[in-house]
């Protein structure tokens, strides 16, 4: 039976096949035990952040609240608040990954946005990627100022950053309120689905492994007043999505999103092979893996 380390490897093999960089070639086996280790933690962080945005649509259904403006920019912010009122430094890594998650899918989408952007019901990539910034600035201004330095974000800015945070925080806590009970306790059902192909089940043993999904369980499972039986359920989709299904009670959570995430930090590994090593001996003592800055301001 193969390692999680090396299905994780097998199943970035299949990623990097199918990429074309005519400057840099990175070959999923070349990868070193740190890359490996900080994309696993990027795979899985950024599925850790989908899961509490869709847990967020999950709120909002079950709970009938009241949403002003675009639900999808709603569930955002309470994913921010929620990882980062936590005030826990694996979670606040969590927030960074999920912002260069973003940042990354921006750079990815060479032709920029689309017609059809502008008409969905998402922000576009990089203004979701900002408003995560805004969240984390607002939360945690000195944890996160080395990121926040690199994307160049206005100190202007990060200022007004600390209100909307609060006023986020302030919201979301007075709706949810209403809707919890002291003592309180939901089942979940959590199931990993089998794959259906080795590539993808590297994923899935990774984030089983990592508990993503009971993470969820955890958190709604006390003090929310939910009504049990709501599923959590990682399985193959044919596509890279998550959704919460309000008829089914289900959150979904499809393993291609994890090997689109795992594409996006290969690539980006290969496209920037050269600079970490040729900046690696140039770190402070201050740059810790929390805040160590894998996307810089597009030029």
């Amino acid at each position: 039976m193969k390692s999680l380390k090396s299905a994780w490897v097998a199943a970035l093999v299949m990623c990097m096949a199918m990429l074309s960089m005519s400057s840099v070639q990175l070959k999923a086996e070349e990868l070193t035990e740190e890359q490996v280790q900080e994309g696993q933690q990027f795979v899985i962080n950024n599925a850790i952040f989908i899961l509490f945005h869709e847990a967020g649509h999950m709120l909002v259904s079950e709970f009938n609240l009241p949403v002003l403006g675009r639900e999808e920019d709603a569930v955002d912010a309470l994913s921010a608040v929620l990882l980062l009122g936590a005030e826990d430094e694996e979670l606040n890594t969590t927030m960074q990954d999920a912002a260069d998650g973003w940042f990354l899918l921006d750079e990815a989408n060479e032709d920029g946005p689309q017609e059809d952007d502008f008409m969905g019901t998402h922000g576009l990539d990089r203004q979701r990627a900002y408003a995560i910034v805004c969240m984390m600035t607002g939360a945690n201004a000195e944890f996160f100022k080395v990121f926040a330095d690199s994307l160049e974000f206005p100190e202007e800015r990060r200022q007004e950053c600390v209100y909307e945070y609060q006023k986020a925080r302030d919201s979301w806590m007075s709706l949810l309120a209403a809707n919890m009970k002291e003592g309180a306790k939901t089942r979940f059902d959590v199931s990993y689905q089998p794959a259906g192909n080795e590539d993808l089940q590297g994923f899935a043993d990774l984030l089983k492994s990592a508990g993503a999904l009971e993470t969820i369980a955890t958190v709604f499972g006390e003090g929310y007043d939910l009504k049990d039986g709501i599923k959590i359920t990682g399985k193959s989709c044919g596509v890279e999505n998550a959704f919460w299904d309000p008829e089914a009670r289900e959150i979904t959570y499809c393993y291609e999103m994890a090997a689109f995430h795992a594409d996006l930090i290969a690539t980006w590994f290969a496209n920037n092979q050269g600079t970490e090593e040729a900046t690696g001996d140039d770190a402070t003592s201050e740059e810790t893996d929390a805040t160590a800055v894998k996307v810089k301001k597009k030029e």
